[in-house]
């Protein structure tokens, strides 16, 4: 298999981590000082988060304590070292289970076997106005 092919596998097995009762993995797929990097405007967890630890406690515990989505991916393409994954949020608001479907672009670096950084993008409009509207 290509550099390309296995980067891909990889990524694709993030995203089938992220379901609920397989996220023990999502540890194993990432690099120890693996990076995020989300956008501003995000409604929860926008900004620049520093290995697994940073990114558990600062970003995911916010993020899934106000959404309970998966993140759908629809197409991936990889190109050296970069895996491209396109696809939709889906799912509700915790509180009062507003629909959620949101567009989303994630740009991976992987190497030497692990996911070093995502750099996200999406609709955070969208995203805002799910979780405003759930008053």
């Amino acid at each position: 298999m290509t550099v390309e092919g296995e980067n891909e596998k990889r990524v694709r097995a993030f995203y089938d981590a992220t379901a609920p009762g397989h996220r023990e993995r999502l540890r194993s797929l990432q690099a120890p000082s693996v990076v995020y990097d989300l956008p501003d405007g995000m409604p929860v967890g926008a900004g620049h988060f520093e290995g697994f630890q940073d990114i558990s406690e600062r970003f995911l515990a916010n993020f899934y304590g106000a959404l309970d989505v998966r993140f759908v991916p629809e197409e991936f393409i990889a190109a050296g070292d970069q895996v491209v994954a396109i696809g939709r949020i889906k799912g509700t608001t915790r509180k009062s289970g507003v629909p959620v479907d949101v567009p989303f672009v994630h740009v991976w670096t992987v190497r030497e076997g692990h996911l070093q950084r995502l750099r996200a993008f999406t609709d955070t409009a969208r995203l805002a106005h799910a979780l405003t509207n759930e008053y």
